[in-house]
Order: C-alpha cells, then structure tokens, then sequence
C-alpha cells in the first residue's frame, strides 16, 4: 500500500484503531489520569541524581524487544549464532564498534551544557525521563509514522497525543474510546498531529491558509466547467453578513472572502443539496485547486478580477521559518509583511490596523494573520483577544482571513491555566480566577491565552517547553476539516469520527513514531494542567521572573556599568518619576531579591508586583551599557554594542579564531535589535533608556538573551542558584567593561 493511497490507508488505520478499543483496559494506551508527585523524579538531574532508574528502565526497554523478536514466530532462524561470534571478522568488528564508540561519547561531551544549573541562554534544557524513555524505547522498533501499517503501535500514540495537544491548547475534540462518535453531527472539533518541528508546522499551516483562501474559487471554476456539476449551478452561498447569494454570480474579491466555515463545507453542501456522489465530487474539485493547477494558473486563469498578490501579516518579531514558509510556497517571502510592534515588541495593534485597511482599500486578498504566542528572542506574546476582534471588524467590512497562533515556544505555558479536572474527555477546563490570583503569569497574558482556542490554526512545540527529544513539533487545527486541504485529496468534512490516520497529512513524508511516544510518555506521567505541566512551567516563571528582579537591581550598585531589560520595571513603564523609579528598585531588592520564595509568596503586595515583571514568558531579554568618567553613561552606541559582544563571547562557548577554547561560568546567548525589523518605537526606546546616540535608521543594538526553562534554579538542595548567577555576571562584566574602555574599536 502506498502511503499517499489515502483511503486504503484510512481503511486501514480504522481497522487498527478498532482492534485497540477492544484491547482490555489495563493494557489499553490513554492519556487521562493525574500527574507525578514529584518533578525531581522526572529529570535525570545535573548530576544524573536519577541515573539508576534511567538505566534500569532503558535496560527494560532492550529486554522487552529482544524479547518480541524471540517471540515472532520462534521456529524462524537466526543469521547470529555461536560459530559466527567465534570468528575473527566478527570479535574484531564488535570491538572496532566499541572503541569508535568511545570516542563518539567523548566527542558527544563538546556538546551544549543544556542540563546545567549555569546555562540560561537557548531555549534548551534537561528532557524529561519518561520522554527520553518513550523516544528510546520506540526507537528500538523503528516506527515510521506516514502510514499506520509501518506504526501500528506509534499511529495510535500519535492519535492521542494529536487529541491532548488539541485539548490543551482549547480545541474541543472528538473522544478516543467508549465516548467516541458521541458528539453532535454538526459539532466542529479540532485535530493535530506531530510534525518534525515548528519550522514544518508554520510551513504547513501558511499553506492551509492559502489552499483554502483560493477553494471557493476551485469550486467555481468546477461547476463551471464540469458537466457533472450542471446541477450545482444555481448553488448558493453565505456572505459575511448572512446574506445567501448564487455562487456563480459573486465577484472574485467576494469569493475569496466567504466565511471560513462554510467554505469547509462547500463540498459535502453541493454533494447533499444535489444528490451527488461526495467523493466524485471531492475528485472533481481537486483538479482545480491551486493545490494542482499551481500559484500562477489560479489567479490568472480563475481570480482575472484580482489585481494584487494575495499576502498573509505576520508580526516582526516573526520566526524565520514564515518567510521561508512563503517562499516555498510560491507565495514570495516579501508577500510576508511585517508588522511593527510595540515597546514590549508585541504587535502594534494600529499597525495591524493600517495593513488590513490598506488590504480592503485596494481589494488585496489576505491569507492569514500570524500572531505570536511567545517570542523566542523577546518573550512577547502578541495581543491575540485584540487581533480577534479585528478580524470580527473586518468581516462586518466584508474581509475574511485565517489567524493563525504560532505557539511552538508559548504553547505549553498554557498548561499553567487548566484545571486538573478531566471529566469531560472532549475538553480541559481553566482554573478559577481565584487560582490565577496566584500564579506568576501577568494578567494580560493570561488573557491571551483564554482566547487561544479562537486561532484557527496552532503551532506548539513539545520538544521545547514540553520537554520532549527532537524532534517533536506540532501542528492543531481547530477545525479538523482543514488537515484535507493539506492533503492531495479536496476536502470533505469529517464531523463525528475520528480518523487515525496522520501521515497522509502535511508536509513530511517519513517521520519517527518515536517522537509520538516521547510526547505520549511524558504527557501521560506530566499531564498538561495546573499539576503538571502547569507545575513546570509555573516554576520556570517564577524562577525567570525572580531572575530579572535580581539582574535589574544590580543597577542599585556601585558599579562601572548598567543593565536595560527590554521590558523595564513597571515604574518605568508607567513614566513615574526618577525618585519614584528608584523607590521600586528599591521595594525589589528589599521585598523580592533579598526575600525567601516563601517570604516573597507571603507577601501579597510584592508578589503583585512580582507578577508584572519582566517579559511575558521566561526569556529575559537585556544590554549592558558602562560608564565613563565622572560616572557619565557612555553614549557611543558601538561602544554599547561592542561590550555586548564581548559578554556574550565570555558567557558562551564562542571564541575568535586563534583564542583558546574557554568554559564559560555561564552560558547565554544574543541577537540584534534594528530599525529595519523592529520599527521605532522600540528602538527609540531602548536608545532612550541606554542613554546612547542614535544613528538613525542604521540603528543595530546588540542584545543578551537568557532564557529560564531550570524549574529549580532559586531553589537547590543549597538554596538559590541565582545569587551566584549574579555573582558570575558581576564579576566578569565588571572586567569586560574595563578591557572595552581600554581598546579601540576593531
């Protein structure tokens, strides 16, 4: 069976998923249940405190598979037997395989310290165990998840997971098990699956928004030109405003603009309302699809009313992969426009505001709008609940467009806000405000998060924030009926059933079943709620957040250099005065620095305070500038840049050419901030509050990145790591500055 014979394969999957539900309950894979006790169980530790089991377990994975293989039909032969072992060739080979072995582990000990206490820079850190278990133990059997007969096992694995993933992100989803089939005909439920990163699920979800911007159009064009659809040439369809209208008499700004929904169940409609047969309908649409015909053909054989290149918007503090994405998909990466963002480097919801307008002016089709959901580099989350009801707004104007959620680094911090109420198999619930009250995720936040479920469409990343092995991203939609516009088949609408199949879908063609397993095993013994993953990422929060109280407080101090967050304290924000600004630094240091975690959650004034600090999420973004004489601030912006530079090359494994290599004391790492990306007010901001000249638009800042993913880091078996983080960063800038003030630029 070929991997791409999508109704064999879903034949298949069907039957596969059947004979699992009749697999009896104790050896049956789910999801639901509570969460580990303890999180110091679950990681193997910076000093392999949880070696043991590791070992032991992975020891039970080896056994268990030779175990299969003997039992696979036993009377078979086998090519290893006692006189083969006996020979030379074989005792040399095994042993030239055990000493390159050895020098492939030490070669492996060049590799980033991700488990350390020290490390705070990539978003990297320690995997979980029972991650790194399901990825090692599926390994073993080498399941490739394209089509279900090559994963029987890691399909079903992949199933769920796509399901939970769904579920935590705020999608309802159709039940795997006894409830499943339950819901309503017309309930619309979400679907996901694993993709190799979110690289690939931002490719994947851009070419979803284009597919099915342009299939109302592919419809017409079939009815058309399809003497099998005669029938349907008088079918009608619903406007924006509720208004039904025949789609042949529309214009082609109006047929790119229907209502998303309906468009999702344009195929079936026609089918039902003219007594045709669905999949000779599907069929006959498919050949009209941009998804076919290609980019150039569908505008200019069935859009001639279209004068502009259909764009999508995209925030720019975008990922590369969205330019990219585009290119690939012969949209042009310049077709995806930036918008600007804010101080925070949120988007600028008035930019955002500019562009739509400037689409319905001159009629240019929109493809989707890309809101992020945590900032890999500026730890903003874009103001989603705002963006919605933008689009609300434009719809009234006549205006459709997908929204997109790019959540592959925030997506998990989500966990923090669902209860570990499981009764409902179709859905999470969030906690109460009560519980929020004490959570360290600002309000605002919070408030994106409640809405995420409106996105269309969700790119979340379990090997980043979930802690899994690469690789492990993944891709959600809220309707599941659009994971057909990203197959070469049209799309039909699946309502109440649940289709196992997930590699006839998306972008990749092989991917490891391995990965599904990974996400399976450390969702099912970390669940993603408040007592779970919400833990996790809870800590990491507050841990971020007690980190950048102690950073910014450093400017307290009698010492020859500054820090400037990209995010300044709220006194700051708020434009209170020097004396006022002073007076909170000093409320930090004394209420929250120099405070016990148990003294600081006591203390409702100051963890309200706490609360509102630093970015969004856990990355804590941040330059260093120094004084000169007279403690005057240096306002040379290459002077700034170029002690960045050089705290970056000392908190880092980088070096220049002919140094020697150096082990840092800690690691970070850094990026650039320009005009050309991040617009004004950002820059002129931070060029404000660095106290530097600016060089107008050939502005560059050289930036300090650190990025909390260390649940434990202000609280060790000896107390907060942090002081000596603090301590690190003292000592060694207060030599960089000394060394940069003493050499001329190079």
């Amino acid at each position: 069976m070929l991997h791409n014979d999508k109704e064999n394969a879903i034949a298949f999957s069907n039957n596969l998923l059947e004979k699992h539900l009749k697999q009896p309950e104790h050896s049956k894979i789910k999801l639901e249940g509570k969460s580990a006790e303890t999180l110091e169980a679950l990681f193997l530790g910076t000093r392999g405190g949880n070696a043991a089991k590791m070992l032991e377990l992975m020891a039970l994975a080896i056994q268990g598979n030779i175990q299969f293989r003997k039992n696979y039909f036993p009377q078979d032969p086998d090519y290893i037997d006692d006189k083969i072992k006996k020979t030379e060739g074989f005792i040399s080979t095994q042993n030239m395989v055990e000493q390159e072995y050895k020098k492939l582990i030490e070669q492996l000990k060049d590799s980033g310290t991700f488990f350390s206490m020290r490390t705070v820079g990539h978003m990297l850190w320690d995997t979980t165990i029972p991650g790194m278990l399901g990825y090692f133990a599926a390994l073993l059997y080498n399941q490739n998840n394209v089509a279900a007969e090559a994963s029987p096992a890691t399909t079903i694995m992949e199933m769920y997971v796509g399901n939970e993933l769904c579920k935590m992100l705020g999608y309802k989803i159709n039940p795997i098990g006894p409830k499943a089939f339950k819901l309503l005909d017309n309930q619309v439920t979400g679907w996901g699956h694993i993709t190799c990163d979110g690289s690939v699920a931002n490719l994947e979800g851009l070419w979803m928004a284009r597919n099915l911007k342009f299939y109302a159009a592919s419809v017409r064009a079939a009815i058309q030109n399809e003497p099998y659809l005669n029938t349907a040439k008088n079918f009608q369809v619903s406007l924006l405003d509720g208004k039904k209208v025949s789609l042949l008499a529309i214009d082609d700004w109006t047929i790119l603009n229907l209502p998303i929904e309906k468009i999702l169940t344009i195929t079936n409609t026609i089918a039902k309302q003219y007594s045709l047969d669905p999949t000779k309908v599907s069929n006959i649409i498919a050949n009209y699809t941009v998804q076919n015909v290609g980019y150039h053909d569908m505008l200019s054989k069935y859009l001639k009313g279209i004068a502009f290149t259909p764009i999508s918007l995209c925030s720019a503090t975008r990922h590369y992969s969205w330019p990219k994405g585009a290119a690939i998909l012969g949209i042009g990466a310049n077709n995806m426009i930036s918008v600007k963002v804010d101080k925070r480097a949120r988007m600028d919801l008035s930019h955002l505001k500019k562009e739509l307008d400037n689409c319905l002016a001159k009629k240019i089709p929109l493809f989707n709008v890309v809101v992020i959901i945590g900032t890999t580099e500026e730890s903003a989350v874009d103001p989603l609940k705002q963006v919605l009801l933008l689009r609300d707004e434009y719809r009234k104007k006549g205006m459709e467009f997908a929204i997109h959620a790019d959540a592959a680094w925030g997506g998990y911090y989500k966990t923090m806000l669902i209860s570990s109420d499981e009764s409902d198999p179709s859905s999470f619930t969030l906690i109460d405000d009560n519980a929020m009250a004490s959570l360290p995720m600002s309000t605002y936040v919070a408030e994106q998060y409640k809405v995420l479920q409106l996105a269309d469409s969700i790119t979340i990343d379990p090997h980043k924030s979930g802690y899994v092995p690469y690789p492990a991203g993944g891709l959600c939609y809220r309707n599941s009926a659009m994971r057909n516009l990203v197959s070469f088949t049209a799309p039909v609408v699946y309502h109440g059933g649940v289709d196992p199949t997930v590699g006839v879908y998306g972008v990749e063609g092989s991917k490891p079943g391995a990965a599904a397993a990974a996400v399976y095993f450390s969702h099912k013994t970390i669940r993603p709620n408040i007592d779970g993953y919400g833990k996790l990422s809870g800590e990491c929060y507050f841990n971020a957040k007690r980190f950048y109280a102690a950073l910014v407080c450093l400017n307290l101090e009698s010492l020859p250099f500054f820090i400037v967050p990209l995010v300044p304290i709220p006194a700051i924000q708020k434009g209170l005065s020097a004396t006022e600004v002073k007076q909170q630094y000093q409320f930090i240091k004394d209420r929250i620095v120099n405070k016990t975690n148990q003294q600081l959650l006591a203390d409702p004034e100051a963890f309200a305070l706490f609360k509102e600090l630093g970015g969004d999420q856990t990355i804590i973004t941040y330059i260093y500038n120094f004084y000169g004489e007279n403690k005057k601030p240096n306002t040379d912006l290459s002077m700034t840049n170029k002690l960045n530079d050089e705290i970056y090359r000392t908190f880092s494994f980088s070096e220049k050419p002919g140094e020697e290599e150096h082990v840092p004391e800690i690691v970070v790492t850094s990026s650039s901030f320009t005009r050309g990306n991040y617009g004004n007010a950002l820059m002129d901001d931070l060029i404000k509050r660095l106290r530097v000249q600016s060089n107008g638009q050939d502005d560059s800042i050289n930036f300090i990145i650190s990025t909390i993913m260390n649940p434990w880091l202000s609280n060790t078996s000896k107390g907060s790591f942090i002081p000596t983080i603090i301590e690190i960063i003292t000592k060694n800038v207060t030599k960089i500055v000394k060394k940069v003030k003493s050499e001329p630029i190079s």
